[in-house]
């Protein structure tokens, strides 16, 4: 019987993965659905929408779950990684449950796990514990939906538990990451994610290259179902202002002018117009009339740590985004030159470990005029995550003759560093890193 916060955590983090096969692949599929049918499969008694894609997920399950909370329903929300608490995976209504509620639950799943512990499947992943206790405590809570984020990839992702036909099925953007898992190639890895797609279920994309979306339709269409894809149409009349996005809407009769949204990301009007189709579908699926009035409300309100988050620290302007593949990298640095017209940034910067970081730093260094380069090793998430090693990094810029760059292994030394400059600063490369630098910004 575990009694307080801290020895949950504790029982958490002995299940984090290691070594080499630290991706389970279908037996953690295969143990996963083996844990709930033991926990009665609360998963299939609940409404679920399910988000998989490379970028996008965390921001369009936010959404999705911001626009529904604002037409009255008892939502769960479950996205992954979290950035600065475990309990991001569970939140009820956009808020985190309590510590004692946690505790409390984690007890009640407990037994199952250990009794998984002892069979043929073996010892459960903390990815598989946290969505096992995600979907027990949504069922536990009644939740009128569940947005539930996918893990890594989605036909072996140990969400991809839902056999309800009433699942919805929502694909953000595609593109090039995990890819030693997932595959070399946009096919590949558009196959693992529409692997998400069960039979009947309705489907929602972003528009896709013409390549994904021929993976997409495919899988579509042996599910007895189609894919709603939202375009440039549905999203017109784009403009900034005073660090607001502002733009139009229209998807099957529903048309919104101006919405505001209140982030800097230009990415974030697609994932926000990604979540509003989805919504209409289920006002229209599910009989309810939508409150037009809280829709503006939902997404201006929505805000996100790590995505394009702008934040005043020491009369500073500081950026913190968790761009950590060359396509989100690619929209970071698209929004820096919208909003910050002709200015160079200072860049705290650390990737993980096997991302393109030489694609990234490409894109970087045309806005850069210092880089400081920092460090993290992170224990307390689905896998252990390390930073790439500054020397590999080093050698970068030396290449490509750029020689303002520092090495500050110390994330409080490195942020306080950079908290001398006189431009705006960026902190990004991985949200593991920001998962470090948000608790020293008090």
């Amino acid at each position: 019987m575990i009694t307080n916060y801290s020895q949950a955590l504790s029982y958490l983090r002995r299940s984090v993965p290691s070594g080499s096969k630290r991706f389970p692949g279908s037996l953690g599929l295969d143990r996963q659905k083996e844990i709930l049918r033991r926990l009665n499969n609360p998963q299939d008694k609940i409404k679920t929408i399910h988000i998989a894609g490379t970028s996008g997920k965390g921001s369009t399950a936010s959404y999705l779950s911001s626009l529904l909370v604002g037409q009255g329903f008892n939502v769960g929300l479950t996205v992954s990684p979290h950035l600065l608490d475990v309990r991001e995976r569970f939140q009820i209504n956009n808020q985190l449950i309590s510590q004692k509620e946690f505790v409390i639950y984690l007890n009640q799943i407990i037994p199952v796990i250990e009794e998984v512990k002892k069979t043929n499947f073996g010892k459960p992943t903390f990815f598989e514990i946290l969505i096992a206790l995600a979907f027990y405590i949504f069922h536990q809570k009644q939740v009128d939906y569940a947005v539930v984020e996918t893990g890594l990839g989605g036909l072996s992702d140990g969400s991809n538990v839902i056999n309800s036909s009433n699942k919805v099925v929502v694909l953000t953007k595609i593109g090039l990451d995990h890819t030693n898992i997932l595959g070399p190639n946009l096919t590949t890895i558009a196959t693992q994610k529409a692997g998400i797609i069960h039979p009947h279920n309705p489907c929602f994309s972003i528009h896709q290259t013409n390549s994904v979306k021929q993976v997409f339709d495919q899988a579509a269409t042996q599910n007895q179902t189609i894919i709603n894809y939202i375009s440039r149409q549905n999203i017109s009349h784009v403009q900034s202002q005073n660090f607001n996005l502002i733009y139009d809407f229209s998807f099957q009769g529903l048309s919104l002018k101006s919405l505001i949204v209140n982030s800097i990301g230009l990415y974030q009007t697609e994932n926000s117009a990604l979540a509003l189709s989805v919504v209409k579908f289920l006002s229209d699926r599910d009989k309810f009339v939508l409150d037009i009035k809280n829709i503006y409300q939902s997404i201006f309100d929505c805000h996100f740590s790590g995505r394009a988050d702008i934040q005043k620290i020491k009369q500073k302007t500081l950026i913190l985004d968790g761009a950590h593949n060359p396509q989100k990298m690619r929209s970071l640095v698209k929004s820096l030159k919208l909003f910050f017209p002709g200015q160079k940034f200072t860049f705290l910067l650390a990737f993980k470990q096997r991302k393109d970081f030489s694609k990234m730093i490409k894109m970087i260094l045309p806005i850069a005029d210092q880089v400081v380069l920092t460090k993290f090793k992170v224990t307390s998430q689905d896998m252990i995550q390390l930073s790439q090693p500054q020397l590999s990094l080093n050698r970068l810029f030396t290449r490509l003759n750029f020689f303002n760059f520092k090495n500050i292994s110390d994330q409080s030394e490195a942020l306080n560093f950079v908290l001398t400059s006189n431009n705006p600063i960026v902190v990004t490369g991985s949200l593991y890193l920001l998962g470090e630098i948000y608790p020293l910004l008090n």
